[in-house]
Parts: structure tokens; sequence; C-alpha cells
């Protein structure tokens, strides 16, 4: 199995802090509130596009403020939020109004560069919509690092901490995954571009942003503290710094070679990789850390 110790079961808290249920609050507003008001101005046809933004900020306010209320008063939320699909989900989820409002996005544009018909207020919600769906994509992803930092605020005594190194991928494992990632990007923005159109395109064109980003973060140099309930990775970003605990459970042991300490996970995880220069001063305690909780495949 590779684990030698069982894990300690992640702490949440009780409640959580307004800033945390603002966010959500945020989040599910840009996502739902053009939706809701998109059907309401179809039903009640209503004409007046500033009459239509006023309705779109009031359901929005309306909708932060009981999503944030309803969170606050969940702390058990955040450990959701340290499942590697939901990270992935969340922010991916602000790609659907693209492609759901990209129709009246586009009439907009039209009707407001050409005098073939004046914008209509569904319109004008509709590409509202389409805007949104950009922000909640950026509040998913600060959503998700909030969350994971509290779970490890509320799991990880300081006091605990076997050992803690700083390190990054080695040169020819961040080779490996550069090509990787080429590979598959290239032909699929190709196949979108055939497909798709436009629209699609400036779809799947944010998600391989998204995916490069992610995919570059993961073989930077971060921090890792090697503690009873798993291993916990600190990367200090220019907003906040992002925190995760991973289980011990999760990993399936590690293996040391000349230049790399490689915390092995399942499919489909990534491996950890700590390039070995970075370890010159800790070598062996961060070694000795990780053999207290998971099996030595190399040895």
């Amino acid at each position: 199995m590779g684990i030698r110790a069982n894990p300690e079961p992640f702490q949440t808290p009780e409640r959580l802090d307004v800033r945390f249920g603002t966010v959500a609050g945020l989040y599910v507003a840009t996502l739902l509130s053009p939706a809701l008001l998109f059907v309401g101005v179809q039903w009640l046809q209503l004409e007046s596009g500033p009459f239509a933004l006023g309705l779109l900020g009031a359901v929005g306010v309306v909708l932060t403020a009981l999503v944030a209320w309803q969170v606050t008063r969940r702390g058990g939320v955040v450990a959701w939020f340290n499942s590697t699909w939901l990270a992935v989900l969340v922010p991916a989820v602000g790609v659907i109004p693209l492609f759901a409002y990209h129709f009246q996005a586009l009439l907009y544009v039209a009707f407001s560069l050409t005098e073939l018909q004046s914008e209509s207020a569904a319109n004008l919600v509709g590409v509202t919509g389409f805007c949104l769906g950009i922000v909640a994509s950026v509040l998913g992803s600060v959503l998700v690092q909030m969350a994971r930092a509290r779970l490890v605020h509320a799991t990880v005594d300081d006091g605990d901490v076997d050992t803690e190194w700083t390190a990054g991928w080695p040169p020819r494992d961040r080779l490996k995954l550069a090509a990787a990632t080429l590979a598959v990007v290239v032909p699929l923005f190709g196949l979108a571009v055939w497909q798709l159109g436009g629209v699609g395109v400036m779809a799947f064109s944010s998600l391989c942003i998204v995916s490069i980003v992610a995919l570059s973060s993961l073989a930077a140099k971060r921090t890792y503290r090697a503690t009873p309930a798993g291993l916990e990775q600190r990367r200090a970003g220019r907003l906040f710094v992002s925190r995760h605990l991973v289980s011990w459970s999760q990993f399936e042991g590690f293996t040391v070679t000349d230049d790399a300490v490689v915390l092995h996970r399942p499919l489909p995880h990534f491996d950890v990789r700590c390039k070995r220069w970075d370890l010159m001063t800790n070598d062996e305690a961060v070694i000795a850390a990780l053999a207290a909780h998971l099996d030595r495949r190399d040895s």
C-alpha cells in the first residue's frame, strides 16, 4: 500500500469568516444572476437595458448575501475543495456561460456597431452574463485556494511539523511536462478552430491558458511540510499564499534518485517531485520524515 501510518482526519472550522462567505456568494451570483434575469426578461418582455442591469445587480446582491450567510455557518464545506476534481470543476464551470450566452453577446456587439436593430434587454443581459462567466472562473480559483488554506490552518499544528523544505521540479521533468502539454494542447486547439468557430476557440483558449498556468505552477518551487495528517504544499503568490494538504493515504510510497525525491500518487494525479539539489541542507531529514509515513520503493 505504501502507507506506514494511518493519517489523522482533516479538521474543519466550525464557522467560516465573512470574507470566504462573500467570495462564495459572489461566485454563485455571477453564475446564477444572469440566468435568472435572462429568463425574467424573456417572460416579462422587458425592453429597458438600464432597468435590466439594475435588476441584475439587485438579484446579485440578494444571492451573494444568502449564499454568504449559509456558507459562513458551515465550516465543513472547506473539506470539499480539497478534492482535485472539485478544485478543477469550480473554476471550469465559468466556461458554461461563455457557451450559453455567446449568441446574445454576438447580437449585442453586432447591433451596437450597426443600425440594423436596436439592442434588446435580453442581449444586454446575455453579454453581461458572458463577461461574468470569466469573472466566475477567477472567483472559483480564488475560492478553492481560500478553502484549502482554511482547511490546512484548522488541521495542521505548527508544533507537529516533522520537517520543512523548499524545492521545485528537476529540469528534466519540467521539460517532459512542457512537451506533454504541447502535444495535447496544440492538436486540440487545431480541432477547436476547425469545428467550433470563433466563440468555441475563445472558450477553449481560456481553458488552455488556465491549464498551462496550472501545470506551470505544478512544477514551480514551493515549500513542503511533513505533518502527521499529510504533506502540506505551500506556494506564495502575488495576492495570497496557496496552501494544500494531501493525506498520506493518497500517496503510493516514495522514490529517491540522484536528482529527485519523488512522492508517487495514483493517476490521474501528478507525482510530487522535489529536486535534490534544493534539499542539500536537509536531504537526510526530508527522507527520514517521508520514511516515517510512506514506504520507500527504491530500497
